[in-house]
């Protein structure tokens, strides 16, 4: 974790108590944290050393500066992830450990998509703060036609192997818009999630009118550089299963994340068990009090479709009304897989992912296409940039949800559709029969 810090010593004593090293530790990984200084005058230095941090002065100026300068310390001492981290307590700590286990599954950068806590003394000025970031992220997704849905974030993380290969030049506070843009634009792997956005703790850095000049500037820079194309594939994460391969995995993690989901329930064919226990542990790894259940699935007692539709809550286990989100993974039969993709239901914004799992799902006509219950969306959509600018601006969970899940949609002919009948309780209908859903 690299905290880049100029006088920050109030608000660093609380970002570093806020880091879940315990947490960490239990989901396989071994935290370092290293505070780059940019020569504080004030107790920012003596804060950090007393925690128990690795201090170490910058040798510039300038946030951008302090931020190559941490990774490229992480990277010679052998840390296969840099994580960087606002150090005046904006971000929580709890959202280090998803943004490493989807390192860990094979994205190259994951960066958090900041939803800001509600602060009735400040509405006017976060109001503000928020339609600025919306138009940079709008500029931003509008120049490089890439689903940049936070641009400015101060919280991310990246594979320190192929940070030297993105050339970041930035000195101050638009390197994240020239990382983010960059990576884009060079075909890695980017996976965003949802996080909270707090008050900072001490006396803000940014100068509104002048560094956002700047980061418009390195928009327009970057957003246009020239694409390298995919990146190198990745040796598969240990403890993976050979029936689902890793990306497929991963981009069921990366939905599950970009859905900030609490609640969820995996439902396994024959043959899925091991999938859908890694699966589930990866989840419960990444996120403290998140509730997985895994339920065996009855094609006879329940619709071919999946489980999005008629999911009884009881057998959920989810007595108390909660409506999760539902993942279904396909069976596995001496001839092939019987549905070579996993089925996601997501009650908040009424609508049905179908993952890949496999090349069978190139020419596979499934069975959402016929049903009249379900409108498609579109394969692998791309969040346009008024939905961005909107789910920055706006308070509606569901745009917001709709955005990160557009955005983390994977390659490969991903389809999403939306549920045209809603349930009394806002899930997915279940009245209509069997042959029609």
């Amino acid at each position: 974790m690299i905290l880049p810090t100029l006088n920050e010593e109030q608000g660093l004593l609380k970002t570093l108590e806020d880091i879940p090293l315990e947490h960490l530790r239990e989901a396989g990984f071994d935290p370092q944290v290293l505070v780059v200084d940019g020569h504080s005058t004030d107790g920012t230095q003596e804060v950090g050393r007393s925690w128990g941090a690795r201090v170490i002065s910058q040798t510039s100026r300038g946030k951008g500066a302090a931020t190559r300068e941490g990774i490229e310390f992480a990277r010679s001492h052998g840390a296969k992830y840099a994580v960087v981290m606002d150090a005046d307590y904006t971000y929580p700590g709890s959202a280090i450990v998803p943004l490493l286990t989807l390192l860990e599954a094979g994205s190259d950068l994951v960066v958090g998509v900041r939803r800001p806590e509600f602060n009735p003394f400040g509405v006017a000025r976060n109001l503000i703060h928020r339609v600025g970031d919306g138009l940079l992220n709008y500029t931003a997704a509008q120049l490089s036609r890439c689903p940049v849905l936070d641009v400015c974030s101060g919280l991310w993380g990246v594979r320190t192997a192929i940070f030297p290969g993105l050339k970041v030049i930035s000195d101050g506070f638009e390197i994240e818009a020239e990382v983010f843009l960059k990576s884009f634009r060079s075909g890695l792997r980017v996976s965003q999630i949802p996080i909270a956005y707090r008050a900072r703790v001490g006396t803000a850095k940014l100068r509104a009118v002048r560094d956002g000049a700047r980061i418009l500037l390195t928009i327009i820079r970057n957003a246009r550089s020239p694409s390298r194309g995919p990146a190198p594939p990745h040796p598969s994460p240990g403890g993976v299963p050979s029936l689902v391969n890793a990306q497929a995995l991963q981009n069921l993690q990366a939905l599950c994340f970009a859905t900030d989901a609490k609640e969820l329930v995996i439902f396994s064919h024959q043959g899925r068990e091991v999938e859908a226990q890694e699966l589930a542990r990866r989840l419960r790894a990444a996120r403290v009090g998140v509730e997985v259940i895994i339920s065996s699935f009855d094609s006879v007692a329940q619709s071919v479709f999946g489980a999005p539709s008629p999911l009884p809550l009881g057998q959920a286990g989810l007595d108390d009304g909660r409506v999760p989100i539902v993942v279904t993974l396909p069976s596995v039969t001496p001839g092939g897989e019987a549905f070579p993709a996993a089925i996601v239901g997501l009650p908040k914004t009424q609508r049905v992912v179908y993952v890949p799992l496999g090349p069978m799902f190139t020419g596979h006509v499934d069975p959402f296409s016929r049903s009249g219950a379900y409108r498609l969306e579109g394969s692998r959509p791309r969040p346009s940039s008024l939905s961005i600018l909107s789910s920055a601006i706006s308070s509606s969970v569901r745009s917001k949800e709709l955005a990160l899940l557009a955005a983390n949609a994977p390659a490969g002919g991903v389809r999403i559709y939306r549920s045209l009948e809603v349930g009394p309780g806002g899930g997915f209908s279940s009245d209509r029969p069997r042959a029609q859903r």
